[in-house]
């Protein structure tokens, strides 16, 4: 196994089922497969990125602990999971039915990591990618802590599991790969308490500077006792905030300046949150669903994001397919409407007929 340097880059959209149509997500060639573990050692120490307090990922003001720098992709997956599935964080007490929380997070996170790691036992198919016992413990790791102290042990994986698979023969687990698309995580706020580390974070779409999820996630100093760790802390509580720029607990009133909303703000997030009481919004993999039933089944779906066309928003879904001359489909957050057609250079959209 061994680690390139880790630069901030578009990765892992895991929507719904998990439409993969990644770019570059070709077979790892033998010659990288290959490579020496002295040779690696040595190529991910000369490489080190040191704490990248001036990264594109965190607020200009905001100083991050030492060794922070490769700890984003962790908490970008555990967001891209929160944001996607809605699912509660993973714990050793989560209830039956949640083993997805876990299984979603780890596939964002290989993805995330798949241009930096390479430590593949099999690599049978460009749909998973399958990874030895120690790099997924040590992903497991940095993202769930009470898995580090041996607190915790992987779910079930039940056979019809989308997300992962695992190899008997080679004992190798498989991730499913996928692409995030335009989300993008943000660090607004951290502070040191105690031991840890509190930290508020956003995930926002690039393309449209809104925040799809706000959150505040606890980390402290890695558990994990493998002889190579890319992640020097790993992730304690990861709580979803209600609305973006609600106050942290009791215990990091300090903050509560920083995160203030302005007026304007908080008269956005105030209509928001009326009209989404007014109709209950379907889920991203429900609206996946709407846009196969309006194109078939056959053609190629990719979740966007969501786009305002309008007093109404939409999960946009790339399609592909010969029989279809339109590139998107939208299905409204309602569910009512779903819509193909073509953004326009100039940003609006023509519809079908």
């Amino acid at each position: 196994m061994y680690f390139n340097k880790l630069k901030r880059a578009a990765a892992v959209l895991l929507a719904g089922t998990m439409v993969v149509s990644m770019a570059g997500c070709g077979k790892k060639n033998e010659a990288n497969n290959n490579q020496s573990q002295e040779e690696a050692t040595t190529s991910a120490k000369e490489e080190s990125t040191g704490t990248n307090k001036s990264a594109d990922y965190v607020d200009e003001e905001v100083e991050l602990p030492d060794d922070f720098d490769n700890m984003i992709y962790p908490l970008e997956a555990l967001m891209v999971e929160s944001c996607s599935k809605g699912l509660p964080y993973f714990t050793e007490n989560s209830e039956e039915g949640e083993e997805d929380s876990f299984w979603f997070s780890m596939a964002v996170l290989s993805s995330l990591m798949d241009n930096y790691v390479k430590d593949y036992s099999v690599d049978t198919d460009d749909q998973y990618l399958y990874l030895g016992e120690d790099t997924v413990n040590m992903y497991a790791s940095s993202m769930y802590d009470s898995y580090g102290r041996g607190d915790m042990e992987f779910p079930e994986l039940s056979e019809d599991n989308t997300y992962a698979t695992y190899d008997e023969e080679n004992e190798a687990y498989g991730f499913l790969r996928g692409d995030v698309g335009t989300l993008e995580p943000y660090i607004t706020v951290c502070e040191e308490d105690g031991d840890d580390y509190v930290l508020m974070t956003e995930l926002r779409d690039s393309e449209t500077d809104e925040v799809e999820g706000a959150y505040q996630i606890i980390i402290t100093k890695s558990s994990y006792d493998g002889e190579e760790n890319a992640f020097a802390y790993s992730v304690k509580d990861f709580e979803i905030l209600e609305e973006a720029g609600d106050e942290f607990d009791e215990d990091t009133e300090d903050m509560e300046e920083t995160t203030e909303l302005t007026d304007d703000e908080n008269e956005t997030t105030q209509e928001t949150s009326d009209d989404t009481q007014e109709t209950e919004n379907i889920s991203q993999d429900d609206a996946l669903e709407l846009a196969q039933d309006y194109y078939g089944s056959d053609a190629e779906y990719s979740y966007k994001g969501m786009v305002t066309v309008g007093d109404y928003k939409y999960y946009d879904f790339s399609v592909e397919s010969e029989s279809i001359s339109s590139t998107d489909v939208l299905v409204s957050v309602s569910g009512q409407d779903v819509i193909g057609g073509v953004k326009n250079d100039d940003g609006s959209w023509s519809f079908d007929q």
